[in-house]
């Protein structure tokens, strides 16, 4: 990371590679969601001013990216808040393998992931408000939309010709996926998910 740093820098403090743009939640800098994963590695970061690998870049890094929240936002965050965010590790890891902003400079593909992922590497799910195993209902987990939002709306980049070698292939099995899926339970899941955008300082 402290080769991608002096290599990279100062450019890639203004890499975005999605073209990001949305504020960063106001519930970031209190813990106060309903969604318990998020509540827990946030509410823990703000009292230890610490969080274990997984928190930062499965829960707090994976939520910011899915909601295209500006990578500036999601960097003051992560410098602001733990006690060993140094500028030449925090920036490369959040802008870089955290938010995918530099476009693969440091990652193969996007770290982002459903509700899922989360259910099978935490122990938040079975306490949470929202339901881990629905995708669309009122109270469904809002990962799982938020997720294939999040790749249906940025497909043209990641399947771009001049996009980062080996991106392509990393992110076929989530496509086929998705173009498996039934027309009405697509449109459902990116209805959702807009849904979820719109109010997404109440989750």
């Amino acid at each position: 990371m402290r080769g991608v740093y002096w290599a990279q820098m100062p450019r890639f403090a203004s890499l975005n590679f999605f073209g990001h743009e949305r504020p960063l939640p106001s519930w970031y800098w209190t813990g106060e969601t309903r969604m318990a994963c998020l509540r827990d590695a946030i509410k823990g970061s703000l009292t230890n001013a610490y969080a274990h690998h997984i928190q930062r870049l499965m829960v707090t890094g994976n939520f910011a990216l899915l909601a295209g929240v500006h990578p500036d936002e999601v960097d003051q965050w992560y410098l602001g808040i733990y006690i060993d965010a140094l500028e030449w590790v925090e920036i490369t890891n959040t802008r870089g393998m955290s938010q995918f902003a530099d476009g693969g400079i440091v990652g193969t593909k996007p770290y982002v992931s459903s509700g899922a992922y989360l259910n099978k590497m935490g122990h938040h799910c079975g306490s949470c408000y929202y339901k881990v195993s629905e995708r669309t209902g009122e109270r469904a987990c809002p990962f799982n939309s938020l997720y294939w939002h999040f790749l249906a709306r940025n497909r043209a980049r990641l399947e771009a010709p001049d996009a980062r070698p080996g991106l392509m292939a990393r992110m076929a099995m989530p496509f086929r996926i998705w173009d498996g899926m039934a027309s009405h339970a697509r449109e459902e899941l990116l209805t959702k998910g807009e849904e979820l955008l719109k109010r997404i300082e109440e989750l």
